[in-house]
């Protein structure tokens, strides 16, 4: 008669978080993809701007309280609809994916993009109908976030993103958390995702939820390009410089 093998604590616990803490972190499947990809015809109509690297074409479902909660799908029908993380509500230009708000770069909610992500610091612009394969990172209104310091120290970074969620007047635009959609406009979004740790726990197993992500500072540019009758929005965009963020400064305790 074989031993039995008893799994180590260890392997026990990575067993634990490959079943209960990876799948809130998993890519959206082909067919939940499906439910949100663009319509063919702007596929066509973008499609020399959609061959330059780092570019993208993607739909924002309006977030109608679907990605509140990362562990169950809400049970309603336009929820049913988007069962990938996120609700389809919130993007990572990091990833080029679909996450949950707290990882994501850029939610789409309350007719508003919002910078959701957990530890981060989102500026976004409206720099107005400029075309979007003419902006660079030297197009005005684009200087403020190309010179904005990183400030990796957690409560000298509170103190900023206050001033971020209220906004800040620079060179005549107006530099925010998050701003109101507007057609026929270009929008450019600074997200400095600071790497490190953040500690959550599932059922007293804690774990550092920044291991399942790509933390980097990311200065992107898009468009909304069609809005449809549900009030979902596709954007059009571009990603104008990556480079690696610094790990925040904090004094945590494990929970």
């Amino acid at each position: 008669m074989q031993a039995q093998i008893i799994p180590s604590p260890a392997e026990r616990r990575l067993l634990y978080l490959q079943k209960n803490v990876e799948p809130l972190y998993r890519k959206p499947t082909a067919k939940e993809l499906k439910a949100v990809e663009p319509r063919r015809e702007l596929f066509a109509k973008y499609a020399d701007f959609l061959r330059q690297p780092n570019t993208g074409l993607t739909k924002l479902i309006d977030d109608k309280g679907c990605a509140q909660n990362t562990k169950v799908v809400v049970a309603t029908d336009n929820c049913l609809q988007y069962t990938m993380p996120g609700a389809g509500s919130s993007f990572s230009f990091r990833t080029q994916n679909y996450r949950i708000p707290r990882l994501a770069d850029l939610t789409f909610t309350d007719k508003s993009f919002q910078a959701s992500g957990i530890l981060l610091h989102g500026i976004f612009v409206n720099i107005g109908d400029v075309p979007l394969e003419q902006v660079t990172l030297q197009t005005k209104g684009l200087k403020f976030l190309v010179d904005f310091q990183p400030e990796p120290d957690y409560e000298k970074g509170r103190a900023v993103d206050l001033k971020l969620v209220e906004g800040i007047r620079a060179e005549g635009f107006f530099y925010r958390r998050g701003l109101f959609i507007v057609e026929n406009t270009t929008f450019a979004l600074r997200s400095i995702a600071y790497d490190g740790k953040y500690y959550r726990a599932v059922n007293r197993v804690t774990y550092n939820e920044f291991n399942y992500d790509k933390r980097k500072d990311v200065i992107v540019v898009f468009r909304i390009v069609e809005k449809d009758e549900a009030g979902n929005v596709t954007i059009l965009w571009k990603e104008l410089r990556e480079k690696d963020s610094p790990d925040i400064k904090r004094k945590f305790r494990k929970r």
